[in-house]
């Protein structure tokens, strides 16, 4: 710490003065930059939220769905025994079943173990098991929804075509109907959820580097026409008085005291000193004269 001390003392007050105003802006550039981090972070949180939200929203309405149309189905074709007749039951209700906005979302049945019994959309289908059926990335979809309907009902995202838009990622929902081997389901695309992530990082990504801009130009600014001109202002102000006293000072050690000290009516701490030197050149006339006497 000693060391630190002399070492600052042993600085000229030009360097100390440049030393302070770099250190200044160091803080004012890494402030700024663990600003625009924590507004990434936050912004990356927020986002996660919302499609969290979002996704719980989409789950809970798949499984509302489900559940009430296997209590419905299940009831319809209760006491019948004829395949057939369940088939022209649960078609029948089902059919044109559409819901979500966009009437993407449909009923469909299968069987315990993968075949398909009632598939609105693509009847060619039904009567066939897809159990190894698999999406455009290898996922055994109709296995694994088989599998969480048999163990109480649960949920399976997958790739699925959609209507003029291609393959999107999709989210379904699908459990037993109660006293019969059909499991029932429904599904959801969840591309909207990363357009709105996408949406909302634009968004927040806009406002922060437009708010980021202004911060910074504000501040390239204020170093450029205020501290800069400050500091420069500051430095003249007080090092060419102290030099040009601490000559006047080296000139009364020579015994040049017929000179006439400068910066007396300043009122800081430099006019003090150019005072107290002006005294002291008029102590030593007075001593001087009384001496010559």
């Amino acid at each position: 710490m000693h060391m630190i001390v002399n070492f600052w003392n042993n600085l000229s007050f030009s360097v100390k003065t440049i030393g302070l105003v770099v250190v200044l802006a160091s803080f004012t550039v890494i402030t700024g930059v663990r600003y625009h981090l924590l507004v990434q972070k936050i912004t990356d949180t927020s986002v996660g939220q919302s499609t969290d939200i979002m996704l719980t929203g989409y789950k809970s309405e798949l499984k509302d769905v489900v559940d009430m149309m296997a209590v419905t189905l299940a009831s319809a074709v209760k006491g019948i025994d004829d395949e057939k007749q369940i088939y022209l039951k649960f078609k029948t209700l089902v059919q044109d079943a559409r819901f979500f906005p966009d009437k993407s979302g449909y009923i469909f049945i299968y069987k315990k173990g993968g075949t398909v019994f009632v598939l609105p959309p693509q009847p060619e289908k039904e009567g066939k098991n897809l159990i190894d059926f698999k999406d455009p990335n290898g996922k055994l979809l109709i296995k694994e929804l088989d599998t969480v309907a048999q163990a109480g009902g649960g949920f399976v995202d997958y790739m699925w075509e959609k209507p003029m838009k291609g393959l999107q990622p999709k989210l379904s929902y699908a459990r037993m109907m109660p006293g019969n081997q059909f499991w029932i389901g429904t599904g959801v695309y969840i591309d909207d959820i990363q357009e709105q992530k996408e949406k909302i990082l634009t968004t927040t990504k806009q406002l922060t580097s437009d708010f980021l801009e202004t911060l910074y130009l504000v501040l390239g600014a204020a170093v450029l026409f205020l501290l800069m001109p400050m500091t420069w202002l500051l430095i003249r102000s007080i090092v060419k008085p102290v030099r040009d006293l601490t000559d006047f000072a080296d000139q009364f050690s020579k015994g040049k005291i017929d000179i006439v000290i400068p910066y007396t009516t300043r009122k800081d701490e430099i006019g003090k000193l150019a005072n107290a030197l002006n005294r002291l050149g008029m102590s030593i006339k007075v001593a001087i004269t009384r001496l010559k006497k």
